[in-house]
């Protein structure tokens, strides 16, 4: 009974375009989790995380500049 179940794209269950479409799901999640922490480790690296309360007594200073 399980096995005559057919997914709202007409596909069956095992079907080889299904496994296509894990496979791409798969390279994707994996290309995603690998860029992740390159990006947070370049980030680290360039200073990103040092001083995160600056940026907003930066855009009081600025807003203040141009309202003279």
């Amino acid at each position: 009974m399980l096995g005559d179940h057919v997914m709202s794209d007409g596909l069956m269950p095992g079907d080889p375009s299904m496994s296509l479409d894990y496979l791409i799901i798969l390279i994707a999640s994996a290309v995603i989790l690998i860029i992740f922490p390159i990006l947070l480790y370049w980030g680290w690296r360039k200073g990103q995380f040092k001083d995160i309360e600056e940026a907003k007594y930066r855009m009081i200073e600025m807003e203040e500049e141009h309202a003279d």
